[in-house]
């Protein structure tokens, strides 16, 4: 079979892949590993590739610039239209602190970088990924930067010697990739390049591979049922928190190399079925829409859970996108032979696209009346104790000798304001070190949180250390549903509590203020341009702070603050007609204030406490001490 007759069985193994990858975004506990079809279309893409610049060069006709030219055609067009209609949704529906980041995001994709944007990419305050409508441009990427790879790598080495040298390449990045992923760099490894190029190369080796022309049916099936057995287990073994790819991404490799290389088996026959190879066309298509759609309905909903409603609305805009977009941009795109018209009409989409998002930004600040500062945040990043140390960290009356330290995760960042009316009410300092996704106690499970976190949370653990022996008292506040599901956190929040004991001191535990369905200020935007929505508190919360109150109901020293049923929040995410939260679970500038006044008289009884402590203990020793 030469390298340059279409295969039907390629089209139908695009279609598996593309078919996995929406499955497992639709729901991750359908397929949990369908996230490898991406890995199988590298394969492909490897294998089509290198059968294609081979033939050429074995022909004398290979052309760099006719090798981009088609790789342009193919990928750049319906690329830069998606791009072209997100950023009209952008405008509309996202907040101005996500539209920013959406804007950032486009012009890593317009370069082809969205990879190394994506694997920096940590802010705890960002839309989730499942939010992101370019997250999975990332992939395109990696192929993209590819691309300017290959063609050096086949041209400049002597056919005898390609075989070695990629093995020779692949091996050394497969043990890099594994390396740096046993060093706790998931998230990076996981959209590098360098880490995907052995996928690509792999499907190099076997186009290097000569057809074997005599090759039996039954030798191709022997193969091709070889390949299954790799990939089919992979699709459910591997998961999200697999460490992957790495060393883990071989067998769904390997086993898609080998299905390409077993054209006439009977598999790859019913793989030539004329559904999935209609799929396979449109493959690209899909992939380019079905992440977006996903990530809008998302956003809107707030939630990662899709409606029945969603369900059903889901294929039908993904299929029908994805047609439109193959028959329409797709397939005039590649058969454009003008190399000069090509370039003109990819210069016109790629200024379309950059006009678009400038507007876009235009349309979004115009849109709808922005929310002011102290309604978007918990306080002013550059001044508090979060995730670093500025100055003393100190709230509240910084005249007083009284110290009480706050511990917790961005829930006590939340309450540096709600610190400040606390400390003047009580005269008290209120220390606050916190750290995003992270309680910062010794002997926090670091490995838990996001990569990005974990440095800024073992600081801020080491400097919380220098204060826990000294401080009168110790309050902790966190995101409770996010930390109880831990054993370990328990068990580690259960010995801090105890050892505080010890040292004879007090601890308040807060209980998780109420989290929402919604993001409030996303509902404020919706509502603002003509939609009616409202949020609802969800459950989560509530049997969370049940789990932290009955450990702490077992220490003595400690008790457990629970002002979710106050006033306050009767009408939350709103008081008096005024937001009083800056997302769906935490508080903004005004409403930590306003929980501030509401604790207050709580907190007096806390440090009442904390002083009939103190002079039982200063009794105790005075009592002890020698007389004449």
């Amino acid at each position: 079979m030469s390298s340059n007759q279409l295969r039907h069985d390629i089209q139908g193994l695009r279609a598996i892949a593309v078919l996995s990858v929406i499955l497992f975004h639709l729901n991750k506990s359908w397929l949990p590993g369908g996230f490898i079809g991406v890995d199988i279309f590298f394969v492909i893409s490897g294998f089509l590739i290198t059968s294609l610049i081979l033939q050429k060069k074995k022909s004398r006709n290979f052309s760099l610039l006719g090798f981009y030219t088609s790789r342009a055609q193919r990928i750049i067009p319906a690329y830069l239209t998606l791009i072209i209609i997100l950023s009209i949704f952008a405008a509309i529906f996202l907040t101005p602190t996500d539209f920013a980041l959406f804007k950032q995001s486009v012009k890593s994709a317009l370069y082809f970088d969205s990879n190394s944007f994506f694997s920096k990419q940590g802010n705890y305050f960002s839309p989730v990924a499942y939010e992101l409508p370019l997250l999975h441009t990332w992939s395109l990427a990696v192929e993209m930067q590819f691309y300017l790879l290959l063609p050096a790598l086949l041209i400049l080495i002597p056919r005898r010697f390609l075989v070695p040298a990629i093995c020779l390449v692949t091996v050394t990045l497969l043990a890099y990739s594994e390396l740096r992923l046993q060093s706790n760099h998931q998230q990076k490894i996981y959209f590098s390049l360098l880490a995907r190029t052995p996928e690509f190369l792999i499907g190099s080796i076997a186009a290097l591979i000569p057809p074997g022309r005599h090759t039996t049916v039954r030798a191709s099936n022997f193969l091709a049922a070889l390949g299954l057995v790799l990939i089919l287990p992979s699709f459910f073994l591997i998961t999200e928190s697999s460490s992957f790819p790495g060393l883990l991404a071989l067998p769904p490799c390997i086993g898609t190399a080998l299905l390409l290389t077993s054209y006439n088996s009977s598999f790859n026959r019913a793989l030539s079925f004329t559904p999935l190879v209609f799929i396979g066309a449109i493959s690209y298509s899909l992939y380019l829409w079905h992440w977006p759609i996903l990530a809008i309905t998302r956003y809107l909903s707030g939630t990662y859970t899709l409606s029945a409603l969603s369900y059903i609305a889901f294929p039908v805009l993904t299929v029908g996108c994805a047609y439109l977009s193959y028959r329409y941009i797709e397939s005039p795109f590649r058969k454009r032979s003008s190399t000069k018209t090509t370039y003109t009409h990819l210069a016109s989409l790629a200024i379309a696209s950059l006009i678009m998002i400038t507007l876009a930004g235009i349309v979004s600040r115009h849109l709808a009346a922005p929310l002011s500062d102290n309604l978007t945040r918990y306080a002013v990043d550059a001044e508090i104790c979060h995730g670093q140390i500025v100055g003393d960290c100190l709230r509240g009356d910084k005249s007083s000798n009284q110290t009480l330290l706050m511990l917790g995760d961005s829930h006590a960042a939340q309450l540096n304001y709600f610190a400040d009316v606390i400390g003047n009410s009580i005269h008290a300092k209120i220390k606050v070190i916190s750290a995003s996704n992270c309680i910062t106690i010794p002997g926090f499970d670091t490995t838990r949180i996001a990569e990005w976190g974990r440095d800024a949370c073992n600081a801020q653990i080491n400097e919380a250390k220098k204060y826990i022996p000294e401080a009168d008292g110790i309050v902790i506040a966190g995101m409770w549903q996010f930390h109880t599901p831990s054993a370990l956190f328990m068990e580690q929040l259960d010995k801090f509590i105890s050892e505080a004991s010890i040292r004879n001191q007090k601890v308040l535990v807060l209980a998780q203020v109420p989290m929402f369905s919604s993001n409030p200020q996303r509902i404020y935007r919706l509502n603002n341009i003509g939609l009616h929505l409202t949020t609802q508190k969800n459950t989560e919360w509530t049997q969370a702070n049940f789990k932290v109150k009955t450990l702490v109901s077992r220490h003595k020293n400690a008790s457990f603050l629970d002002l979710s049923n106050s006033a306050l929040f009767s009408e939350a995410p709103l008081q008096n007609n005024t937001l009083i939260y800056m997302d769906s679970h935490h508080l903004n500038e005004v409403g930590s204030v306003q929980y501030g006044a509401v604790a207050a008289p709580y907190f007096q009884t806390f440090i009442d406490h904390i002083h009939t402590l103190h002079n039982a203990a200063t009794l105790n020793s005075s009592v002890l001490l020698p007389t004449d």
